[in-house]
């Protein structure tokens, strides 16, 4: 059956409208295609009549965009020497575990022509600047900034890497030689308190408040003569600490002074190191540097005690007469006090590699197990002077160094105060000024404490 719609047009097989005009427009376009092609390639053509086409000439070297254009001499990127046209890439990245200044160059120079040499001059400067042991080869920690800028080739231009915010070196190739210095880095103070609590060792309390092992160590060294933070620190005590950070362009770069700390524990009662004229004074301007360190180790683990004890090689009770401190190989060994060294050598005892001084006032220390000795028989040392290594020589079942203490001859338990130094007074005229430093930095607690609760109270609310 057929259905009917009367509205419905069926197209006829001939195209419709394409005529004479259709012809014509389609030979117009492909003759304006012809003669723009022709302008592009030919700018003769445009100049002798530049009413001809307005399409822009094909672009010279000069008129390559910034972002892809090869840099020049007068580029700073590339300012190393003159034959640096060639720069091409800058690779910026942070340090991994187990990265050195070796493992970062060769993994990122195609050419490892200049590794050694870069490595070998960057780590003297490192030295040089920062007073420690580091070489090609020294493990970086994690997250160091660092940047290696190549030419197109892939040979190595420059090098930087950013030790601390504080500490950044630069590793440059002039004529064909590499040359290194350290950043001229302008750092900012700001003055900073804060509080926390104790949590097994100092170290790891600083560091879950936030701060890191230089901060543990400056405070260490503000009450190395008053607290044995191995033994008398207990979980639940709290310091507060009024401190300089440094910054570099608004990012921490380090640690300053100590102006003023205080500790609160269990065991040591109340301790206060106020800063005054280089040196650490309690709160009533009494010298904080006494005669004896507590320690002769700044990182230690008390592993045997003074007295009686079952020897662990000899497998026999025994009086021990002094103090087992852990520590790993090669860790150094501090003089307590200064004095003059009366033994140092092979102690047939057991003691291995075995130093002894004498100090005044009767008082002898004695260090052993030393996996190396780095003092003479005779030679006067200072109080904090490296004597030796700490090691296992003679009868020991691993690293760990032996001290002992002796007064006017006999052995006493060097965790114990002793007192046999006279107490050194700030000098009168300087007491008010002392006294205000106090009154400053408990105002500034007592401020931030203020602060603090006002904070709280609103949160809660």
């Amino acid at each position: 059956m057929r259905t009917e719609y009367p509205n419905l047009r069926i197209p006829s097989g001939r195209p419709r409208g394409f005529g004479a005009g259709t012809l014509i427009l389609s030979l117009l376009v492909l003759l304006c295609f012809a003669v723009g092609g022709y302008c592009y390639f030919s700018p003769s053509l445009t100049e002798r009549f530049p009413f001809a086409c307005s399409l822009p000439a094909p672009p010279s070297p000069a008129d390559k965009d910034v972002s892809t254009a090869e840099p020049t001499k007068d580029d700073p990127a590339c300012a190393v020497s003159s034959a640096d046209v060639n720069c091409s890439q800058e690779i910026v990245d942070l340090s991994s575990p187990g990265d050195t200044l070796v493992s970062l160059l060769s993994s990122n120079l195609p050419d490892d022509s200049h590794v050694q040499e870069v490595a070998a001059k960057l780590s003297a400067e490192i030295r040089k600047n920062m007073g420690r042991r580091f070489t090609e080869n020294t493990l970086l920690k994690s997250d160091r900034r660092y940047s290696i800028t190549l030419d197109r080739d892939g040979k190595f231009l420059r090098a930087t890497l950013e030790m601390d915010p504080a500490n950044v070196f630069h590793a440059v190739l002039k004529n064909n030689a590499v040359q290194v210095k350290k950043e001229d880095v302008v750092l900012d103070y700001q003055v900073e308190t804060i509080t926390f609590p104790i949590y097994g060792s100092l170290v790891e309390s600083v560091l879950r408040a936030g701060e890191g092992r230089d901060f543990a160590r400056e405070l260490a060294k503000a009450f190395i003569y008053d607290i044995d933070f191995q033994y008398e620190a207990r979980k639940g005590d709290r310091c507060t600490v009024v401190f300089e950070r440094r910054y570099n362009d608004d990012r921490p770069a380090g640690y300053g002074d100590i102006h003023y700390a205080v500790y609160q524990g269990a065991k040591t009662g109340t301790k206060t190191a106020v800063f005054f004229h280089q040196k650490y004074y309690d709160a009533n301007g009494l010298l904080l540097k006494k005669s004896l360190l507590r320690s002769p180790l700044r990182a230690l683990r008390v592993t045997s005690g003074y007295g009686w004890r079952f020897h662990p090689v000899l497998h026999e009770v025994r009086h021990h007469s002094g103090v087992d401190y852990a520590a790993r190989q090669g860790t150094p060994a501090f003089a307590v006090a200064r004095g003059i060294v009366t033994s140092a050598g092979w102690n047939g005892g057991g003691y291995g590699n075995y130093v002894c001084v004498k100090h005044s006032n009767g008082a002898e220390s004695r260090y052993g197990h030393l996996s190396r000795i780095l003092v003479k028989k005779g030679a006067r040392v200072e109080q904090g002077q490296r004597i030796g290594l700490v090691g296992k020589t003679g009868r020991a079942t691993g690293p760990h160094l032996h001290f002992e203490l002796l007064i006017a001859g006999k052995h006493i338990d060097p965790r114990k105060k002793v007192k046999i130094e006279t107490r050194v007074v700030i000098e009168k005229d300087l007491m008010p000024r002392f006294k205000a430093v106090v009154q400053e930095n408990e105002s500034l607690l007592g401020k931030r404490r203020g602060l603090a609760s006002a904070v709280s109270s609103s949160q809660d609310g």
